[in-house]
C-alpha cells in the first residue's frame, strides 16, 4: 500500500480573491499527486471552504513550526501579474498549461434579508486605481458619484441597489471615497452575512475584488468593472453570466503589463498618467449608461 505523503502550500498573498481562486488546484494537487494537502493562508478565509474543499487541511503557523522538516515538499506561492490570477497560482504548483477551474465556496444562505428585487455591489479597494472613479474626482468621490447614477438609474427600473462594504469611507489624503447615498448601504457586516446577501439577490456588480470572486465562487452572475486589468487576468471570459466592463479606447491593461511594476506603497499609483489630467482614466471613462446598458438584460 502506498504511503500518503504530506505536502505543504503556503499562499503568500493574504487577498480573499486569491485563496478562492487557488482552491480548485490544491484540490487537484492532492489528486494528481495522492498526497494530504495541509495549506497555510490568511486564517480569516478558512471557514468559506469547509464543505466545499473537505479535503484540504487548512493550518496556522504555529503548526507548521511543530512539524518543521515533517511535509514532504513545501511550495510557496503568490499572486503572478503576468499570468490569469488562477493559472498563474496552478503554474508554481507544477501545472503545464492549466485551464480554468470555476472555484466554490460554502453556502451561508439563510432568510432573505430584503423583500425587493433586489442587486448587490461593492465600491471600495485596495488601491485608488482599482476603483470606478468619476471625472469629477474629489468633489464628488466621497459620495462615489458614478455608483451613486447607476444606484439611481437602478431604482427607477425597479430594482434596489444594495452596498456591501467594511467601510463607509476609504482612501488615503487628499482623497477619500465614501458610498453612495441613493443606494441601501451596508457596512461591515460579517462575512457569513455578506454571502447571504449576495446569494438573495439577482447579481453582483464590482471591482477585480475579493467580493466578486465570492459572488463568482457561490454561481452568481457577475459584472465586473475592471479597465486597469487584461481580460484574462479574473474569471475566465467563456464563464456563463459573466460581463466585464472596460473601455479599450483609453489607456488599460497597465496592471498586468511588464512594462511596470505595482507600488503596494503608492495608493494613487497610475504609472503612465498620474497628477496628470488622464490619471484614472481607465474607469473615469465608464459611464454609469454604459454599465446599466450592459447589465438591464438582467434586471
Amino acid at each position: 500500500m502506498d504511503i500518503v505523503k504530506d505536502h505543504l502550500i503556503i499562499l503568500n498573498s493574504k487577498s480573499l480573491g486569491d485563496t478562492i481562486a487557488l482552491m480548485p488546484y490544491l484540490e487537484l494537487y492532492s489528486l494528481v499527486h495522492k498526497c494530504n494537502v495541509f495549506l497555510l493562508a490568511n486564517p480569516n478565509f478558512h471557514n468559506l471552504f469547509t464543505k466545499s474543499y473537505p479535503t484540504i487541511i487548512f493550518v496556522n503557523g504555529e503548526y507548521v513550526l511543530t512539524r518543521a522538516g515533517e511535509f514532504e515538499k513545501e511550495i510557496k506561492v503568490d499572486y503572478d501579474f503576468h499570468n490569469p490570477v488562477q493559472q498563474g497560482m496552478a503554474k508554481q504548483l507544477g501545472f503545464i498549461k492549466p485551464t480554468y477551474i470555476r472555484p466554490k465556496i460554502d453556502s451561508f444562505k439563510d432568510k432573505r434579508p430584503i423583500k425587493n428585487k433586489y442587486i448587490t455591489f461593492g465600491v471600495q479597494s485596495t488601491s485608488q486605481l482599482k476603483y470606478w472613479n468619476s471625472p469629477l474626482g474629489k468633489r464628488k468621490q466621497n459620495e462615489s458619484h458614478h455608483w451613486n447614477e447607476l444606484s439611481r438609474m437602478l431604482r427607477k427600473a425597479g430594482i434596489t441597489p444594495v452596498c456591501l462594504e467594511q467601510y463607509e469611507l476609504f482612501g488615503k489624503e487628499p482623497h477619500f471615497n465614501g458610498l453612495p447615498k441613493k443606494s441601501v448601504k451596508k457596512v461591515n457586516l460579517p462575512l457569513t452575512e455578506v454571502i447571504n446577501y449576495i446569494e438573495h439577490s439577482e447579481f453582483y456588480i464590482g471591482l477585480s475584488s475579493g467580493i466578486a470572486w465570492i459572488a463568482h465562487a457561490l454561481g452568481k452572475p457577475v459584472a465586473m468593472i475592471a479597465n486597469f486589468t487584461e481580460d484574462w487576468n479574473e474569471f475566465d471570459l467563456k464563464t456563463p453570466n459573466y460581463k466585464r466592463i472596460t473601455n479599450k479606447s483609453v489607456c488599460h491593461g497597465c496592471w498586468n503589463s511588464k512594462e511596470y511594476k505595482f507600488d503596494i506603497g503608492d495608493w494613487y499609483w497610475c504609472p503612465k498618467h498620474k497628477d496628470t489630467p488622464r490619471q484614472f482614466e481607465c474607469h473615469t471613462s465608464i459611464t454609469p449608461k454604459q454599465v446599466f446598458n450592459e447589465i438591464k438584460e438582467w434586471i
